[in-house]
């Protein structure tokens, strides 16, 4: 097993690992809030509650799992394990979960049908930062797949006679 150095890390890496880290992190806030203010004037007390990403259904956790999984793939490595097409995998990880944030953003059920109640309901923050996290994981991982997809000057052929460099 490889000892890892830190110092090997490229920042654009370390974006992709430290997203991963954020987005676990952010898991645990809100990403979902539901407040009602109760009816004035009764005397009743009204409620805030809100849900985390592991509470919110497959659009919730599963983006965070795919990024923690980038992170680990960016990690392998620097650890002795080669990871084939490892840029490729971490951009198609870091994509599929702002997609899938994107989607549980809006198809969060909303105040629709009780405006005037007291109720409130929507995203969390704790939403916006995890696709922040995202995002900032798919820009590395473009810009990662970028450098290595730049195009090497072709070489002249040789002339004839020539044997090949």
């Amino acid at each position: 097993m490889a000892n890892f150095d830190p110092k090997r890390v490229t920042p654009i890496e370390w974006a992709g690992i430290g997203a991963g880290a954020l987005a676990f992190i952010f898991s645990f806030f809100p990403w979902y809030s539901v407040s009602y203010d109760g009816p004035s004037g009764l005397g009743m007390a009204g409620f805030n509650t809100s849900f985390g990403a592991w509470s919110i259904g497959i659009g919730g956790w599963l983006p965070v799992l795919l990024l923690v999984a980038a992170a680990v793939v960016l990690l392998l490595p620097h650890f002795g394990t080669a990871v084939p097409n490892l840029v490729t995998i971490w951009l198609g990880l870091a994509a599929a979960a702002v997609v899938i944030i994107l989607i549980r953003w809006l198809t969060l059920d909303g105040t629709s049908g009780v405006e005037g109640l007291g109720v409130s309901a929507g995203a969390g923050f704790g939403l916006y930062l995890g696709l922040l996290a995202a995002i900032a994981s798919a820009v590395g991982a473009g810009l990662a797949f970028a450098n290595t997809r730049k195009a090497v000057p072709p070489q002249a052929p040789p002339a004839p006679g020539y044997p090949a460099a």
